[in-house]
């Protein structure tokens, strides 16, 4: 037999086994009152899908094609996607990236690279395509990588993953959760959680140890906190207060009513009732949409590779009930509201308005539905530093259809002002609810001038 016979003999098995695999899974179908869809299929030569995540109104998906989680071989391919699932830009990436994040801070996407080993950071701005890489100043201190970042109170959180196991059951004796600051191109780390903190169980009360074996993805819930993903374990991390001197955690164990240990790979919380949880399908080369005007603001809806499934979960109890069933390993998932969240942010901007009054800059963005133009309402409170100077005012910022943001600016002193008082004056701003957008954290945005 040729050696071109061979190779095609070859591929022809593989194709086979691949789709022998896939079909084992079974149709991939939703429980009413959900629907799925395929949103988007991988862009020709693409493979493995992971993370997703969503900046200006369109989503990224990070492929991660044949590179090894420990950045050795390969890169990997960032596709940013329209709403409607057509591909509009491409970016590489060296080795394995895994987590990936749009801070709405710095406007920055982050990709984490390399979870297993040799860990690496790449920032990505979305409207410019600049790229910049970040290196780690020191070794991790659990021998592992890095696998997913959240901006959380103008803090960055990073997941500790594949940990060195200390002992015969695997039970991390290392940081699970890491601050992280970056500095002249290094990213430098303090501990946030240890893997072997003492965690308050949910569903049983009372004081555990998790395993916290394998960190994985993190998210922020309805009420603020951190939400950690220990994915083999099948337990989820709330922390309150992270980083905090009063900081709290609990741990809810995951289940699907049989001994079987159920795994998850990443969780959201949807915000409204009507919405789409994208599902990065990794083995299947898929990523699925599912809709529903049911979602459970503030619930929690996880992704299983265990059970081929994204499911409900029990925040009392830890049970997990399918919604989608025969996804073969779901992996990253991002819920995106069918109306506009909002949420305010400030800015450094300082301006002379009028020849006497400073002005200052602050900004609301949006994510989900920015198709439709809305009117956000906002209440500012000036707290001067004078005794009876505390002012309220409303005001409302208009984004423009298929907008993602709108700056407004507002007066924070005058010159006589800051003579008779220094620069002890600030503004808070405080977004209101209305019509067709939903207030999310940060819903609040104050600046002092002593800052500027």
């Amino acid at each position: 037999m040729t050696a071109s016979k061979k190779l095609a003999l070859a591929l022809a098995i593989a194709a086979s086994a691949f789709c022998a695999e896939a079909q084992a899974s079974g149709p991939v179908v939703a429980n009413s009152p959900y629907t799925v869809s395929v949103f988007a299929p991988p862009p020709a030569g693409l493979s493995n899908p992971d993370s997703i995540t969503t900046a200006n109104g369109n989503i990224y998906v990070v492929y991660a094609n044949t590179t090894n989680a420990d950045g050795t071989g390969g890169f990997s391919t960032i596709v940013e996607y329209s709403p409607t699932g057509k591909p509009l830009h491409q970016f590489s990436v060296l080795g394995k990236s895994d987590g990936l994040k749009y801070d709405p801070f710095d406007h920055k996407l982050w990709a984490l690279r390399n979870e297993d080993s040799n860990p690496a950071l790449t920032l990505i701005d979305p409207k410019t395509h600049v790229q910049t890489d970040y290196t780690y100043a020191t070794a991790p201190a659990h021998g592992g990588g890095y696998d997913d970042v959240v901006f959380l109170n103008g803090d960055i959180f990073i997941s500790a993953s594949n940990p060195l196991p200390h002992d015969t059951v695997g039970q991390n004796n290392f940081p699970s959760i890491v601050k992280a600051r970056l500095s002249h191109g290094q990213v430098f780390v303090t501990p946030v959680l240890e893997g072997n903190a003492s965690l308050f169980d949910i569903a049983i009360g009372g004081k555990v140890v998790s395993l916290q074996s394998d960190p994985d993805s993190l998210k922020v819930d309805s009420a603020g906190d951190l939400v950690l993903d220990s994915q083999a374990d099948g337990d989820l991390i709330f922390i309150n207060g992270p980083g905090s001197p009063n900081q709290a955690a609990l741990r809810l164990h995951l289940s699907n009513g049989t001994s079987k240990q159920l795994t998850v790979d990443d969780t959201v919380f949807p915000t409204t009732p009507s919405g789409t949880i994208y599902v990065v399908d990794t083995a299947g080369n898929t990523v699925y949409g599912v809709k529903s005007d049911a979602f459970q603001p503030g619930g929690a809806y996880s992704a299983s590779d265990s059970d081929h499934i994204l499911g409900k979960v029990d925040l009392s109890t830890g049970m997990v009930t399918p919604i989608v069933k025969g996804m073969m390993t779901p992996h990253g998932a991002l819920f995106i509201s069918a109306i506009s969240d909002v949420s305010i942010f400030r800015s450094n901007d300082l301006s002379l308005a009028g020849g006497q009054t400073l002005d200052v800059t602050f900004k609301i963005e949006r994510t989900g539905d920015v198709s439709k133009e809305i009117h956000v309402k906002y209440v500012v409170k000036d707290l001067a530093s004078e005794k009876n100077d505390d002012q309220r005012f409303t005001g409302i910022v208009e984004i423009e259809p298929g907008k993602s943001e709108a700056e407004f600016r507002l007066p924070i002193a005058t010159f006589g002002e800051i003579a008779e008082d220094g620069v002890t004056q600030e503004v808070t701003v405080i977004l209101q609810p209305g019509e067709g957008y939903n207030v999310v954290k940060p819903a609040t945005a104050t600046i002092k001038l002593k800052d500027l």
